[in-house]
């Protein structure tokens, strides 16, 4: 998992596949809160705008994806994301291999993300991932942008 600010995203230049920092710099370039939710494209990829409101964290599924990397940007408002590697969870309780969707019970110690307007996060399969957390303010509205990069894209 990597996280990072959209205001640094010149320095992930070399650090990153290219592929992805072309995702992430498309998206910050497209002036999203300006934008409708629905489906745009970005670097060829499929990119969805939507606006959920938050949850507490116990009714948000710890997910994972066995082909795609999910490249999540927030737009607007302040999103809780919960992390933890897939080789520390204790089993899959979920399975939708048609959307490449995957829920698994998490154990205690997962890892918060605290993610405000121009913030990211990249998303690989070894990362599971439970979005759309609500923090200490309660459930709040959001605008946010989810590429997902097929893994053999890379």
């Amino acid at each position: 998992m990597i996280s990072g600010e959209a205001a640094n995203l010149e320095k992930y230049a070399n650090q990153l596949p290219d592929t992805i920092y072309q995702c992430l710099r498309q998206m910050v370039q497209m002036n999203l809160a300006e934008k409708a939710d629905g489906i745009y494209e970005v670097n060829g990829f499929r990119l969805s705008l939507e606006s959920p409101v938050t949850e507490p964290e116990e009714q948000r599924k710890l997910e994972g994806h066995k082909q795609f990397i999910d490249i999540a940007f927030l737009v607007q408002g302040e999103e809780y994301m919960g992390i933890q590697p897939v080789c520390y969870v204790e089993k899959n309780i979920e399975s939708h291999p048609d959307r490449d969707l995957y829920f698994f019970k998490g154990r205690k110690g997962e890892t918060r993300v605290h993610l405000t307007p121009g913030s990211f996060v990249i998303c690989f399969p070894e990362d599971l991932h439970r979005p759309l957390c609500s923090g200490p303010e309660g459930p709040v509205q959001l605008k946010k942008a989810v590429v997902k990069v097929p893994v053999d894209a890379l």
